[in-house]
């Protein structure tokens, strides 16, 4: 294993031994520490994608999600979601680095699909790929009660009320993703319905509710907003994701992690 792999490992139990030093630290150090963890992913994900070792990178990838999650669930004081990631943490993709250089990539013609990887597009008539609204997510929450008891509602949120991606009612666009070879897209990709709301109007999708008594916490996905999609492998890596109706009115996105790939469908 060289010395990359082993300062990953050394990073994951390190992370690992300070999870609940992280919950009670001040907000910028969980901050900071979290994100060094995860743009630590984003360089080795990289470095597998450059290797061909599309296998490392997809399980990298996974790694990636569960420390997005708990960056959320301490942002949210979400002790049951801190809790739940746990056993996934304790157990990331053992990847080992081929080398501090990519290998050569051989010559030969550009593969089909969208340009970026895991990002939704649809695929137009003839044939191009149009990107969907790209945005950032932010994270929101409301609730607590008294003292930090009671409900509260986790969310996240992107700017503006309406996208300026829109579609005709009763329109069923061709939406497609690229992955990593032997990725399952499902693992990556959901479409939410966004509620607009709040005095700046902007689009919200509530992601989990939790309730706080003196001896209780519980915490609960929220999957009223979800919108069930299947994929269908196309080649070349590429999936055609399909709803199973035509989607009524409203403001909607994809979503792959904090990533957001919203679009709009008109009444």
């Amino acid at each position: 294993m060289n010395t990359i792999a082993r300062h990953f490992g050394t990073c994951i139990t390190c992370g690992l031994a300070a999870l609940f030093i992280l919950t009670s630290a001040p907000a910028n150090a969980q901050a900071e520490g979290l994100d060094a963890h995860i743009r630590q992913l984003d360089r080795l994900i990289a470095q597998a994608a450059a290797e061909q070792n599309y296998a490392a990178a997809a399980g990298l990838q996974r790694d990636r999600a569960n420390w997005v999650a708990l960056q959320e669930a301490i942002a949210h004081n979400d002790a049951a979601r801190i809790l739940s990631l746990q056993q996934a943490l304790a157990n990331p993709y053992v990847y080992t680095a081929g080398g501090s250089a990519p290998r050569p990539v051989e010559t030969a013609p550009p593969s089909a699909g969208p340009e970026f990887l895991h990002q939704v597009y649809t695929q137009e008539a003839d044939g191009s790929y149009r990107q969907l609204e790209k945005e950032e997510a932010s994270t929101a929450s409301s609730g607590g009660g008294y003292g930090g008891f009671g409900g509260r509602v986790s969310s996240q949120k992107i700017p503006g009320d309406r996208s300026n991606v829109r579609f005709a009612a009763g329109a069923l666009p061709r939406f497609v993703v690229k992955t990593y070879p032997g990725q399952d897209p499902s693992d990556l990709i959901e479409l939410v319905r966004f509620e607009v709301r709040g005095a700046r109007k902007d689009r919200y999708v509530d992601m989990s509710r939790s309730s706080h008594a003196l001896y209780h916490h519980s915490s609960s996905e929220v999957t009223d907003n979800r919108v069930r999609i299947t994929f269908t492998h196309l080649g070349d890596q590429v999936y055609e994701i399909r709803t199973d109706a035509p989607l009524p009115a409203g403001e909607y996105a994809f979503l792959n992690g904090s990533k957001v790939f919203a679009f709009g469908v008109n009444e």
